[in-house]
């Protein structure tokens, strides 16, 4: 790929900062996931609770801010957007660790989700202007592996932090370096022009106008095709069960198999790391080639591997041994992955380029608006519930029928999503036909 705008090198500079970037918006996430006990024994919380400080207290400002973001991204400088963000959810993490009680929390996790609000959309704008579409996958894998990287830096350090430092330590010390990637970015990158990449890919393309459409029509477009409206929607119910387990698999090792801290955070970095680094590997790398076949495979691809996730998951859940439980809820993430990266090349490659950064936008608000929003809080819920009806006296006995059960009943959503990503395979097909 000859670029007389920006070399190998650049190309390889933006992939690495952005990955970085990624990891640290990760690692807010998933750090509380694994802190998830002490927080809530220090604090005196439930399960609904830390559902919501976990989801919902992070994705309501992620979720409202990010559409202006991403409508800002399509006009002003991307690189300064995406630094002055890094910076923000890096530092309101570091309150976190000041916390006192569970308000105080609350209020900045939500300062969290406003400073990511502005990171993963431009992030995809970025790569779709400095990669033409054959190379995207390629390109938002890299990006999407900052999942994998964050998961082993929130769960692995930060559990080794907090087991002789606390949580309150942990927190602050996993995300302070998310400051010095900020600056970075900003210092060693540059805003590209809009659609710069698609010219690399041969054919003529049309100038980007000089004005951005509405929003509205930019949300018409992609919602007119039935294969956009099915995919979105297997996105949400992947993401929801997705997120919903994230949040209470350290609870579920501590709780039904009854291991520490160490060794549960041990645990969920192999299932969160393996997992997200191959199932993403690869549905991202490969989609660029089995694509090739049609452009189905951006939907068939991803009905394959969560159809396979479902009875491994439920397996995994439901058996009493914590080593097979591991291993295949850790290969069950490995096919559910395989949605990741082909559902957000599909969005991008639907648009011309300066609407990418709002499909991106759409991508992200889902995810994170129904999946860490909505998925976690109901899965909570549910697991309170379901501890209840037990009957068990015991409250540890009955806490952990609760989460195992919740966890169970979740796997009917990737079902579902499943069914989604079928029907959206059909529909494109269906456009390709003359």
């Amino acid at each position: 790929m000859d670029d007389p705008l920006f070399g190998r090198g650049y190309r390889a500079t933006l992939l690495v900062l952005i990955l970085l970037v990624s990891a640290f918006a990760y690692v807010d996430r998933v750090i509380i996931q694994t802190l998830a006990e002490p927080i809530k024994k220090d604090l005196g919380l439930s399960d609904f609770q830390f559902g919501l400080l976990g989801g919902l207290a992070f994705a309501i400002l992620y979720s409202t801010l990010g559409l202006p973001i991403a409508r800002l991204a399509e006009r002003r400088d991307r690189v300064t957007i995406i630094s002055v963000s890094v910076a923000v959810f890096s530092l309101m993490s570091l309150l976190c660790g000041m916390a006192t009680n569970i308000w105080a929390l609350f209020l900045c996790r939500i300062g969290v989700g406003i400073g990511e609000a502005g990171v993963q959309a431009p992030c995809t704008s970025l790569i779709g202007d400095h990669f033409p579409p054959h190379r995207r996958g390629f390109a938002l894998t890299v990006m999407r592996l900052g999942a994998p990287v964050g998961a082993l830096m929130g769960s692995v350090v930060a559990a080794w932090l907090a087991q002789d430092h606390g949580w309150r330590v942990a927190l602050m010390l996993v995300c302070a370096p998310g400051l010095v990637v900020a600056l970075l970015f900003r210092l060693l990158l540059r805003d590209p022009p809009r659609g710069h990449s698609d010219g690399l890919a041969g054919g003529n393309v049309a100038a980007p106008a000089a004005t951005p459409p509405r929003t509205r029509e930019v949300f018409a477009q992609m919602f007119r095709r039935p294969a956009f409206r099915h995919m979105l929607a297997g996105l949400a119910l992947a993401s929801m069960a997705l997120f919903a387990g994230g949040a209470f698999t350290a609870p579920f090792f501590m709780r039904v198999h009854e291991l520490p801290l160490t060794t549960t955070a041990f645990y969920v970095a192999i299932i969160s790391t393996t997992a997200s680094t191959a199932g993403m590997s690869l549905g991202g790398f490969g989609i660029d080639f089995i694509a090739r076949r049609g452009r189905r495979w951006y939907a068939l691809l991803p009905f394959c591997g969560i159809a396979t996730s479902v009875p491994l998951y439920l397996a995994g859940y439901g058996l009493d041994n914590h080593v097979a439980a591991v291993t295949l809820i850790t290969l069950a993430g490995v096919f559910l992955f395989f949605h990741s990266v082909p559902t957000l090349v599909a969005f991008q490659n639907m648009v011309a380029p300066q609407q990418r950064t709002t499909a991106a936008f759409v991508y992200f608000f889902v995810s994170t608006m129904v999946g860490v929003g909505f998925g976690p809080p109901l899965l909570g819920l549910l697991s309170d519930l379901f501890a209840t009806a037990s009957g068990v006296t015991d409250a540890a006995a009955a806490s952990a029928i609760g989460v195992r059960s919740a966890l169970l009943a979740s796997i009917g959503l990737y079902a579902w999503a499943a069914l989604h990503y079928g029907l959206a395979a059909r529909a494109i097909a269906a456009e390709e036909r003359p």
